[in-house]
């Protein structure tokens, strides 16, 4: 458990950067269902970036402290509620699928987006050309005993800017999961023949048991990679 005051402070920004990122990720996913026919997500207020619309308390609260406190990662695990789309509503045949895929692609997007501001503040700023590979090594709180010193007054922002980067690639990786209640699933669910499908509900709660088992190391193979890619021009 962390016991330095930096380290608390990077924990705050990751659970707060965490509860906006699913808001963002759920949003879209209300936003395109609606705009393809179905207002299934809208009406239940579901269109917003308010995080308390989208809270579940095991995904957005418990299992975050847990994964952090408990097993020690370096992000939080979260999700939130699954966002309700009613399949009859949809003007296309392929209409949900694009409208859960929305989601992810935000989340793509908005760590992209980051990743640009976070560039455009390194070329322009000495400060914060400076502090980029401190801020990666406080993100993954690996603070020193005697920490670091005096930091830049554009440090947090920096800190904001990469965490989200990493929240946003971290809940891309979970989402895809081909897990029941998570987008992979819901995709999955679309190519698979009827009996296939069906069998895959059936057992859902037997998958995930698997996801509590599996989830770190399967989101990691992922994440690492995805990191790297990011790392590579923001560092390189």
């Amino acid at each position: 458990m962390p016991q330095d005051p930096l380290s608390f402070a990077v924990i705050l920004f990751e659970l707060v950067v965490m509860a906006f990122a699913l808001s963002l990720h759920d949003m879209t996913q209300a936003w395109m269902a609606n705009r393809l026919g179905d207002p299934t997500a809208r009406m239940d207020g579901r269109m917003t970036l308010n995080p308390m619309a989208h809270f579940d308390t095991w995904g957005m609260a418990l299992s975050p402290l847990l994964s952090i406190f408990i097993f020690h990662n370096r992000l939080p695990f979260g999700w939130s509620r699954p966002v309700p789309m009613t399949f009859r509503n949809f003007r296309e045949k392929n209409g949900e699928m694009l409208a859960v895929c929305a989601g992810p692609v935000a989340q793509l997007l908005c760590a992209v987006v980051a990743l640009i501001v976070l560039l455009i503040l390194r070329g322009h700023s000495p400060d914060a050309a400076r502090s980029l590979l401190l801020v990666k090594f406080v993100a993954l709180r690996a603070v020193p005993a005697d920490g670091f010193g005096p930091l830049p007054s554009i440090f947090p922002v920096l800190l904001l800017l990469y965490l989200c980067i990493m929240m946003n690639l971290l809940l891309l990786c979970l989402n895809l999961l081909p897990m029941p209640f998570f987008d992979g699933g819901r995709i999955l669910l679309h190519f698979l023949p009827y009996n296939a499908a069906r069998a895959y509900e059936n057992y859902s709660n037997y998958f995930m048991i698997g996801f509590f088992l599996l989830a770190g190391p399967l989101v990691y193979l992922a994440f690492n990679p995805l990191i790297a890619i990011f790392d590579a021009f923001l560092f390189g």
